[in-house]
């Protein structure tokens, strides 16, 4: 089977490197000013939360967004992980934001 050199896949999937440089995702960001009635009552509440968190609503949470249990959980599995650790252990945080921008220089991860 003949791979494709830049992306390191069959050429049979059809990926491009254009794809590969920004990959369109396989569910639809739920954007944080256009939230789909259906959603808008568990969402907007979580959105919110981010937004005082960290000032935006990141993609990640855009994307989870399609399920608000799964944005709820992530924000309080986030929260006691790393928020509450601003208060008491700048360093650990400061190291955990290097780590998370070297794994997306590396990965060429642009989302």
């Amino acid at each position: 089977m003949p791979v494709d050199e830049g992306t390191s896949l069959p050429d049979s999937l059809g990926v491009t490197d254009e794809m590969m440089a920004c990959p369109l995702p396989r569910l639809p960001f739920v954007d944080p000013d256009n939230v789909p009635d259906e959603l808008k009552e568990e969402l907007a509440p979580l959105y919110d939360w981010s937004k005082r968190m960290w000032g935006t609503v990141p993609r990640f949470l855009q994307l989870l967004g399609n399920s608000p249990p799964t944005v709820e959980g992530w924000m309080l599995l986030d929260q006691k992980l790393r928020t509450n650790r601003l208060k008491t252990e700048s360093d650990y945080i400061r190291l955990m934001e290097l780590v998370i921008v070297k794994t997306a220089i590396l990965t060429e991860c642009n989302n």
